[in-house]
């Protein structure tokens, strides 16, 4: 039986604020760009979009809500099939033809030679988040502190419960290597994993945190409720300032000193000479993913079946 369950933590960060349905907005060919230099692209269904992930060779992919999942193609976005109809919030691609998908309700997807089928797993949480170090290994986190260990060896594939050094509901995970991961939380909460086991970080905030990332092994930051960031240095978490108040959601790095942040009401954030900026925003709607490609493009997506480009010029985007 499918476990009931009340969403917390960035599911309600996401589903709260969600309203898919509506009417169906027609597919675009080409992409229409605005002022500010950022070009959207219409998807054949209105709907969200909570993650994106561009594989270091071949088409980009965004998936969200209700299973929706769509394959960068041309000049716009293809809409894909998913087996199954749950809520799908992270991919993680180690490989062009190699992935994996995570969502509600213990959903699990791999892919391989173009086709996604579901992975049975004994696990009915909500899985939040998915990250590969190599093909050969992935970590996947989510609700009531689940924490799953992918290995594959040849033939054999195996996902392995790891244990967790207290409950919470995990939200993003992010690994710089086998031995030095990072998981993050509601209410502030933070783990670290050593290659042997997972242990809590001292935490400077209590607020729920959305977003992770590590563009060097010593260096991280974290993203959270109500504009909190938290920035890691000299084995310490420490909180930043922020020029916004908005609920921050997601954050991906290019290298230590380029990075962006996107949140709720549209906000997005880059990171300018030490600092966290507001940049100009093409949507109004909350934002659930931010990424970039080879080609130096930084694509948005959230809410209201809309994904966005933007060129970054000389490795910032303004």
């Amino acid at each position: 039986m499918k476990k009931a369950c009340i969403y917390t933590g960035i599911v309600t960060a996401l589903l709260c604020l969600v309203s898919c349905g509506g009417k169906e907005q027609p597919a675009a060919r080409d992409s229409h760009r605005d002022a500010a230099g950022w070009e959207r692209f219409d998807l054949s269904e209105y709907c969200s979009i909570y993650s994106m992930q561009f594989p270091s060779a071949g088409p980009g992919w965004a998936a969200g809500e209700h299973g929706r999942i769509y394959e960068r193609s041309g000049t716009g976005w293809k809409k894909g099939t998913l087996p199954v109809g749950e809520q799908i919030f992270s991919l993680s691609f180690p490989k062009r033809n190699r992935g994996f998908g995570v969502g509600s309700a213990g959903t699990v997807l791999s892919f391989r030679n173009g086709i996604w089928t579901p992975v049975e797993l004994d696990v009915f949480w909500d899985i939040m988040d998915i990250f590969f170090i190599s093909e050969h290994e992935g970590w996947a986190v989510g609700e009531n502190s689940i924490i799953l260990h992918y290995t594959s060896s040849g033939w054999k594939t195996e996902w392995k419960t790891q244990a967790a050094p207290t409950i919470g509901y995990l939200t993003r995970v992010f690994f710089t290597g086998a031995d030095n991961g990072w998981a993050v939380g509601n209410n502030g909460l933070i783990l670290h994993y050593d290659g042997s086991d997972w242990s809590q970080a001292d935490s400077p905030t209590g607020e729920n945190l959305y977003g992770v990332s590590f563009p060097e092994k010593g260096r991280g930051w974290a993203v959270g409720a109500f504009g909190t960031i938290l920035h890691f240095r000299n084995n310490t978490w420490r909180t930043c300032d922020s020029p916004v108040e908005n609920h921050l959601l997601d954050i991906h790095f290019i290298s230590g000193t380029q990075g962006w942040i996107v949140g709720a009401s549209g906000v997005v954030l880059s990171l300018q000479q030490g600092r966290w900026r507001e940049i100009e925003s093409p949507s109004q709607k909350a934002l659930y993913a931010v990424a970039t490609d080879t080609s130096g493009n930084l694509w948005i997506a959230g809410k209201g079946g809309k994904i966005y480009k933007k060129t970054i010029a000389g490795g910032s985007a303004r």
